[in-house]
């Protein structure tokens, strides 16, 4: 059921499913929901800055952090409100018109089909996405560790990270 109506600031929840780019002269997004779509005036960019604003940093605050704890220099996760569980990766770099941002605990199962992948989410919908299953398998991996890091102390005590930050 699609609903095409925008919202002034739309926020990342634990329902949103993915955030594509729209090639419109007036949405820049769709937003997939659980049994939801909807559009959005906003970049995807700029739909997960302000929600990691109103979780206390910013997208790039969030991507710098992420970049030393898993030495990488694009396509890096982001955990948007990780206390919620949700952490967005990206499908190819953010630039790519074809990225498609998507919610690490909504993804069911993954299958390559042709030269594209299908994403199939928990409430039976899905979407295909411009990557190989392995170059999305390794997205999902590497958002998989930050989980683990992240999560560290809950399981072992100490600090959130195995890395030291930069003084």
């Amino acid at each position: 059921m699609a609903q095409n109506f925008s919202s002034p600031l739309y926020i990342i929840t634990e329902r949103t499913q993915a955030i594509l780019r729209e090639d419109s002269s007036y949405y820049q997004s769709r937003i997939l929901e659980e049994s939801n779509e909807r559009n959005s005036v906003h970049r995807p960019d700029q739909i997960i800055n302000n929600t990691c604003i109103l979780n206390g940093s910013t997208l790039k605050g969030r991507r710098d952090s992420m970049k030393g704890l898993l030495k990488l220099n694009s396509k890096v996760p982001v955990p948007v409100v990780p206390e919620k569980g949700v952490y967005m990766l990206p499908t190819c770099a953010s630039k790519n018109k074809n990225n498609v941002w998507i919610s690490f605990y909504q993804i069911n199962d993954f299958e390559q089909c042709d030269n594209r992948t299908y994403v199939s989410f928990h409430d039976g919908t899905g979407l295909f996405v411009n990557v190989s299953e392995s170059a999305f398998d390794m997205q999902y991996k590497r958002t998989g560790e930050i989980i683990a890091r992240m999560n560290r102390s809950f399981f072992f005590g100490g600090g959130p990270f195995w890395w030291r930050p930069l003084l």
